[in-house]
């Protein structure tokens, strides 16, 4: 929200697209709401290897974790964290077989909320 009423903004691909919304009345809300959603759905998805939603569902998750990519054709989430020192680092968690896949995305998960905490 700003002064002079609400702005939306969404980048994909270091484009972005924005929009004010001037005035802080009810109709302008919804107006940039309903413009925020549209965007949302026409623009492609921000991750570019998105987590399965069979996954976020075996572990209860509404959406993915921040910091834990999948590699699909490789076999593995990979954990990018900061160490005490503030160097950046990065882990991986493998699967073999197909039902091995939500044990390594729940390891990358349960590593990646360790390491955010410090």
């Amino acid at each position: 929200m700003l002064p002079s009423g609400y702005q939306v903004a969404v980048t994909r691909n270091k484009t972005e697209f924005s929009k004010h919304f001037a005035g802080h009345s009810k109709n302008s809300l919804r107006a940039a709401m309903r413009y925020r959603d549209h965007l949302l759905r026409e623009l492609p998805n921000k991750r570019k290897k998105d987590i399965p939603r069979r996954l976020l569902t075996a572990l209860r998750l509404t959406k993915p974790v921040v910091g834990v990519f999948r590699y699909p054709e490789r076999h593995f989430y990979q954990v990018s964290y900061r160490d005490r020192a503030g160097n950046l680092r990065s882990r991986t968690f493998s699967w073999f077989r197909p039902g091995e896949e939500i044990d390594a995305y729940a390891a990358a998960v349960a590593f990646r909320k360790k390491t955010a905490r410090g």
